[in-house]
């Protein structure tokens, strides 16, 4: 990654991202592709331009400049995170057509509990999973469901794929995993994500007081915790891979902030 020092004209200096790694390209054809037709509505940087010749690709996008939320770990950001994500549009068909769907990634992650309860490795879940593991199955199996809808998705809404400008607007970055479902999917994510980090946020009252989860039900929020609780929790469970000894760790650190929300939220 590099900026840019070529003659494309911007309101701010351009950012470009090139890469020639091969198992990066499909990623960036695929962020090209999304940010290609996303609105200048949404809280994103623009897409200036792109290269995909003689083995190189490369993005240029306009240049935001900001930090990541959260480093004040009071949830302060909260709100402007959510707010960016607010932005993202109802889908046509056609764009629909070409991203794949939250549904089916979900359905995926809800499959860990059963591929926990298939072995011994339930035996290793703490106390209050162990003792509500049906339950919680039964709360992932509706998650597929419940987040089927027709909005643009982010689908990787984490810290360190939002910058916040000195005006306290946040911006979303990194598309390569877009997708199409319910509006609120990235919202309750990112609150997920300020959970793992420790960070201090009413994450129930802000599911109750932001437009962004307007009308949406308390089950549905459950189902979505508990298929990515259980999918963090299965791949915690498995051999590490070898460029990556700390993933399992970590993976298992999110289950853990997972369940302890349900807990709370279960009572």
């Amino acid at each position: 990654m590099a900026h840019s020092t070529g003659e494309l004209t911007s309101p701010t200096p351009p950012f470009v991202r090139r890469d020639l790694n091969q198992g990066a390209f499909d990623l960036h054809r695929r962020e090209i592709a999304v940010m290609s037709v996303l609105p200048p509505t949404v809280s994103a940087p623009a897409l200036l331009g792109s290269y995909d010749e003689d083995g190189w690709v490369a993005l240029v996008l306009s240049d935001i400049e900001g930090r990541h939320p959260g480093r004040a770990g009071d949830g302060s950001d909260a709100h402007a995170v959510l707010d960016a994500f607010a932005t993202f549009p109802l889908l046509e068909p056609t764009q629909r057509a070409r991203l794949p769907r939250v549904s089916d990634e979900i359905a995926d992650e809800a499959h860990g509990w059963r591929e926990l309860t298939a072995g011994d490795a339930a035996s290793a879940l703490p106390a209050w999973v162990r003792d509500h593991l049906g339950p919680l199955q039964r709360a992932a199996d509706s998650a597929p469901a419940e987040v089927d809808g027709e909005y643009l998705q982010h689908l990787d809404s984490r810290a360190d794929n939002v910058l916040v400008d000195a005006g306290s607007r946040a911006w979303i970055i990194d598309w390569p995993w877009a997708g199409v479902g319910a509006r609120w999917v990235d919202g309750l994510m990112y609150l997920f994500d300020c959970r793992v980090r420790g960070e201090t946020v009413d994450a129930d009252e802000i599911l109750g007081t932001h437009p962004l989860f307007d009308g949406v039900a308390d089950s549905s929020i459950d189902a979505v915790l508990s298929a990515v609780t259980g999918g963090f929790f299965a791949k915690a469970g498995r051999p590490a891979p070898p460029d990556m000894p700390t993933l399992r760790d970590f993976q298992r650190t999110e289950a853990l902030a997972g369940s302890a929300w349900l807990q709370e939220r279960w009572g």
